[in-house]
């Protein structure tokens, strides 16, 4: 060894001990207590106390445990001592270096802001061996970055600033370690900590009875099931989820230690990716602990309540406070993938192809994480993460498309980029309807900057695609399967000609227009019907039906002036549009003074006897993959309290009741037919699948039943008259 450095000051935690457990977290959470409740009161004044030494380790962990108590009783002490029983891991590889730099010679010595616990947490994970010395906050009195803090460790270890190599996780503790005078390393890992003590010309021998490092296998990871939009589609692009305490580059580090033949890219905060010899890339979406791989990764028994519950999910309507604190991370997300897009553009004009596939993978998480912000309506499991589940098909279609390209080749990459920016056009428009935010970044220059490996500027701008889900197929079946009985055509005809005669209407979802038949011919001074699928509208616009002016449109953004009609209807279409809530606010926009928002609803009247085929024919059909997604659950009474909040009171009026005859061959015929939307995401061996169950549970139910229903309308605001 030849060098002036003779001493080694390392912070602790963070670099020689890790936590990858996140305590503070994990023990709220299993305790049924707010994310922030542990941390919130242990880290605030009373840990200064703490590392200062005027209060001793155990007299923090009691003062802690006393207000968890105090404020959450019997779940806040089994919080406390989850916490408290935490002690961190020892990072082996650091450990290893330390006992190698003191057999070298070297001073070795931890300068820690700390509790009194420190020595005892050192003889429990085996480390009294590693230091010389040790400078704790809670015994010195000072903590870092204080310089005092500095010249008590040197004054420890005897050893002036300029022969002694700093390291800390910390940049702030880094900084003030050069500011006096240290040879200080930012610590992002033991190898790397190596590495730059051998450019101060220190080199270490190898531990004594160490056997030599072999290559081993990156770490295995869970992959996607088949029909998850991150699912291996190709030989050369690979996703996998992977929990640890780690972050990207010291775990970058760690893999190509453990397999030199690997390139390993970090690419953020929580993902890397790595390239092996033949070229085949693999994503490697990084977890906290305590989150389920396999859960994040859509394997449906990793996330199912029971193990048969594989039904149907509900998601609620987006809640304001939710859109508000979206609407920035939303912001956030699209600056993000513009800005990838623009580094993929450097790295393919500067021929670094394995730059630019990392690149689009960046793209591609970025959109992944929007889609699933725009499409959940609810926080993420936990920070950052997507849920590929919860996209629907025409968005999982265009990243399966992206990932099906060879992103190493100059066309893999421009076949992998263009389905993704037809996704972006998608969910800009999303982000401006639902979240009424619009980007500022500078679309137009990025397109430029993209136009060589396309061949030409690609249009940036926010666009909708078509529905997969409401296809011509569904269009041309929709109404086989859905008859009205007699007693609602009577009873939509006898209030259409009491309440639409003389008025505007306006039809939110017209579909085929099986409502709209029954309400447009009773004398409306105009019609209009609304329908955002292109092939519904179609299958409308060829019924020709008398004074129907049909417009493709969605409810968020109606093409149609304020204060226009006098009557906005819809039969339970709301509960399928990107925000209930805002499609409601959109229809009192074009509504005139004393105007009314109909909503008409038709319900069994207790349990549908015959239920039972379907959720068959959904359980089994999805047995593999992602369960359906409904948002109707309870979005009407969401709708009726959003508009009561605005001063428009609802008022529930029965129309008709009446009993209905339905058969066991009919909900069969239905699924044959594929007449439910849900069943346009299913390849044809699921339907399959679907269909052997959907018979099997109708042999067991009676061939026909009676069931009664109750067709009612929630009418809002209502008039002097009561409607």
């Amino acid at each position: 060894m030849t060098s002036s450095v003779r001493g080694l000051l390392v912070d602790l935690d963070g670099v020689v001990r890790l936590w990858p457990r996140r305590s503070a977290i994990k023990a709220a959470r299993d305790c049924g207590l707010p994310e922030q409740a542990v941390r919130k009161i242990a880290y605030d004044g009373g840990f200064d106390l703490a590392h200062h030494g005027v209060w001793s380790h155990e007299q923090w962990v009691e003062q802690v445990t006393s207000r968890l108590t105090e404020e959450f009783g019997e779940a806040g002490t089994r919080a406390a001592e989850l916490w408290a029983a935490d002690r961190g891991d020892a990072d082996p590889a650091m450990a290893d270096l330390l006992r190698r730099a003191r057999a070298a010679g070297l001073v070795t010595c931890a300068l820690t802001n700390n509790t009194t616990a420190v020595t005892a947490d050192l003889q429990l994970h085996g480390l009294l061996d590693v230091f010389d010395l040790v400078a704790n906050s809670a015994e010195i009195g000072m903590t870092k970055p204080s310089p005092a803090a500095y010249e008590a460790a040197l004054a420890l270890m005897d050893l002036p600033a300029g022969q002694v190599a700093f390291t800390d996780d910390s940049r702030t503790n880094v900084t003030a370690a050069v500011y006096m005078g240290l040879h200080a390393h930012h610590f992002t890992g033991a190898e790397e900590f190596e590495r730059f003590l051998a450019g101060l010309g220190i080199t270490l021998p190898p531990a004594a009875g160490r056997p030599p490092a072999r290559a081993v296998a990156v770490l295995a990871g869970a992959a996607p099931p088949s029909g998850h939009a991150e699912a291996d589609v190709a030989t050369t692009v690979a996703t996998r989820y992977l929990t640890t305490g780690l972050p990207p580059a010291i775990l970058a580090a760690r893999m190509a230690v453990h397999d030199p033949t690997v390139t390993v890219v970090p690419l953020g905060p929580d993902a890397l990716a790595t390239v092996n010899a033949v070229g085949a890339v693999t994503t490697w979406r990084l977890l906290p602990h305590g989150a389920d791989p396999r859960a994040a990764a859509g394997h449906v028994d990793a996330w199912a309540e029971t193990a048969g519950d594989v039904d149907a999910e509900h998601l609620p309507p987006w809640a304001p406070a939710a859109r508000t604190a979206a609407a920035g991370r939303a912001d956030d997300l699209l600056h993000h993938t513009g800005w990838a897009l623009r580094q993929l553009a450097a790295a393919d004009s500067g021929g670094d192809p394995l730059a630019a596939a990392t690149h689009l993978d960046a793209v591609r998480q970025h959109l992944t994480a929007l889609a699933t912000l725009l499409v959940r309506h609810q926080p993420a499991p936990w920070p950052g993460a997507t849920a590929s589940r919860y996209l629907p098909p025409a968005i999982r279609e265009a990243l399966t498309a992206s990932l099906r390209a060879d992103p190493t080749t100059r066309t893999g990459l421009a076949a992998g980029l263009r389905p993704l920016l037809s996704l972006l056009r998608h969910l800009r428009q999303m982000t401006q309807l639902v979240l009424d935010t619009t980007s500022s970044w500078p679309w137009l220059h990025t397109a430029a900057a993209l136009a060589p490996l396309l061949d030409g500027p690609p249009d940036l701008s926010a666009q909708a695609p078509e529905d997969s889900l409401y296809t011509p197929a569904l269009a041309g079946v929709y109404e086989r399967h859905r008859p009205l009985a007699q007693p609602m055509a009577d009873a939509l005809a006898s209030w259409a000609a009491k309440e639409l005669s003389g008025r505007d209407v306006v039809e939110l979802g017209a579909g085929t227009g099986r409502i709209t038949r029954q309400l447009a011919g009773h004398g409306p001074a105009s019609y209009r019907a609304v329908e955002p699928s292109a092939a519904m509208a179609a299958h409308l616009q060829s019924a020709n039906l008398p004074g129907v002016e049909v417009v493709e449109a969605d409810a968020l953004l109606l093409p149609l002036p304020a204060l226009g009609a006098d009557v906005v209807v819809e039969h339970e279409a709301l509960q399928f549009a990107a925000d209930p809530l805002l499609a409601a606010d959109e229809a009192l926009r074009i509504l005139r003074p004393g105007g009314r928002l109909v909503r008409l609803l038709l319900h069994p009247a207790g349990p549908h006897p015959l239920a039972g085929i379907d959720a068959a024919y959904r359980r089994a059909a999805f047995a593999d993959g992602p369960r359906p997604l409904f948002f109707g659950k309870g979005t009407d009474r969401r709708i009726t309290d959003h508009l009561a909040a605005r001063g428009r009171p609802t008022q529930d009026r029965p129309l008709a009741e009446f009993t209905q005859h339905s058969t066991a061959e009919q909900a069969l015929g239905a699924l044959a037919d594929r007449a439910w939307p849900y069943q346009h995401q299913l390849t044809d061996p699921a339907h399959r699948d679907g269909m052997g169950a959907a018979r099997q549970e109708a042999a067991r139910l009676p061939a026909s039943v009676s069931v009664p229903y109750v067709l009612r309308a929630l009418i809002t605001p209502v008039d002097q008259e009561g409607c």
